[in-house]
């Protein structure tokens, strides 16, 4: 790259007008690992007026990169829940360190095992892990922000331990996979909620308020309550691919609200993870 070339880049990294930095954008991506590097370089650099630009049309990429990956995932078989809540959350936080994220999961469900002997019944193991979860570490329910975009990225719901009741329920079956345990989301009308089921017996599970157990009459309350019809398919269980629509959809719907053109991204997600 030419130097008046450089400096002309420069110049219009420094402007602050969002149309310019996305044509820009699309400027840097046609260069390739050149452009990218030269962004890089650029955001790099604290004494730069040209920052700014370049760590914001760097994110641009980033999520746009991300918003593909997540799209193919959506376009295959999206059978793995916690993969596909990891390529959800980098559509929003692109430079998330998933191994570290995994590594607080493994340390939670080696907090779990060391609590429970393994004798328990399945209502007592849930006990034990309620209780560890929402009394010991405060994971609860955002009763206070339901509709804030945080609660519904995982890597948001372990930094704040806060949540909505499916990446709550993401959460616990993300531990309940690592410990082995029949535990499975349900994606009943209105309210997701998790069932145990195995052959010692079968009950409902509330993670959006500390875990609490649920019968089927629970479970139908909350469906009149929220307006829903109830019918024995709503207690069915919830693939990955089906729980991650539900996100998408939940997602879209906090987006166009306020006008966000990720609104639209997550449109697309919807259609892909719709097809048969």
């Amino acid at each position: 790259m030419r130097d008046a070339d450089r400096q002309a880049l420069l110049k219009l990294l420094a402007d602050d007008d969002t149309t310019v930095l996305q044509l820009l954008g699309e400027k840097f991506q046609a260069m390739g690992p050149d452009g990218r590097a030269f962004l890089e370089a650029v955001a790099q650099d604290a004494g730069s007026e040209a920052q700014p630009g370049a760590q914001w049309i760097l994110q641009t990429l980033r999520e746009r990169e991300s918003q593909e990956a997540f799209a193919r995932f959506c376009a295959g078989n999206a059978t793995d829940l916690e993969a596909g809540c990891w390529l959800l959350a980098r559509t929003r936080y692109p430079d998330l360190d998933q191994p570290a994220y995994e590594a607080r999961l493994d340390g939670l469900a080696r907090e779990l095992r060391e609590r429970l002997t393994g004798r328990e019944t399945p209502r007592a193991t849930i006990e034990v892990c309620n209780r560890h979860l929402f009394q010991t570490l405060g994971f609860r329910g955002n009763k206070l922000d339901y509709y804030d975009e945080d609660n519904s990225y995982l890597n948001r719901v372990l930094d704040r331990r806060l949540g909505i009741p499916i990446s709550l329920g993401a959460l616990y079956l993300a531990l309940a996979r690592r410990l082995r345990l029949p535990v499975q989301g349900v994606n009943l009308p209105g309210h997701f909620v998790l069932t145990w089921r195995s052959a010692a017996g079968g009950f409902f599970i509330d993670p959006f308020n500390e875990g609490r157990i649920l019968s089927v009459a629970d479970c139908r309350e909350y469906c009149v309550k929220m307006g829903f019809e109830f019918r024995p398919e709503s207690l069915a269980i919830a693939s990955a691919r089906q729980i991650l629509l539900r996100m998408c959809h939940n997602l879209r719907a906090i987006y166009a609200a306020s006008d966000e053109p990720r609104a639209e991204q997550f449109g697309r997600f919807i259609a892909l993870l719709s097809r048969p």
